[in-house]
């Protein structure tokens, strides 16, 4: 009787966990989003007022921000710096090396293609592949936000009652 209680309780935890994560995966999508923006806005008065080397651009733009998007500028600096890669090339090593994102491909391809344009243009051109980037970011922002709050409170009921079901089945 005892371990029908223990293995049930077991189980409704662990699928009501489960379900918690994918939802907090949900909602930590558009803030790192909104993050990327921010450094990018950082990034774009760094170039065009300051005349700095891109890696110390990158890891200036960072400044508050914490968390995955920080460590992606930060690793994106270090090995334009340090590897001598194009920025095209460490953006996307730093993307495959970053395993706390939880980016989607339309935002990794948007930031790949920002960075394949990074640096090989003037001010004037970079600019305006900054200004697109964040406009495309922010309507990727949207829909994410809008999945937000469709995806979190199903996923966190269907853990709780994923696993009541669970419960009901094997008692």
């Amino acid at each position: 009787m005892w371990l029908k209680i223990l293995g049930s309780f077991l189980v409704i935890i662990a699928s009501v966990s489960l379900g918690f994560m994918l939802a907090a995966q949900y909602a930590e999508r558009p803030r790192q989003i909104r993050q990327i923006i921010s450094c990018l806005s950082a990034l774009k008065s760094h170039i065009n007022y300051t005349a700095i080397p891109l890696p110390a651009a990158l890891v200036q733009s960072t400044g508050g921000i914490t968390g995955p998007v920080a460590e992606l500028f930060q690793a994106m600096a270090s090995l334009l710096a340090d590897n001598g890669l194009t920025p095209q090339a460490a953006l996307n090593q730093a993307l495959k090396d970053s395993n706390k994102l939880v980016l989607h491909n339309p935002e990794r391809e948007v930031l790949s293609v920002f960075s394949a344009n990074l640096g090989g243009m003037n001010r004037e051109e970079q600019h305006k592949s900054l200004d697109l980037a964040q406009e495309q970011l922010s309507r990727i922002q949207y829909e994410a936000e809008r999945l937000c709050e469709q995806n979190v409170k199903m996923y966190r009921y269907l853990g709780i009652c994923g696993g009541l079901a669970v419960v009901i089945v094997l008692v």
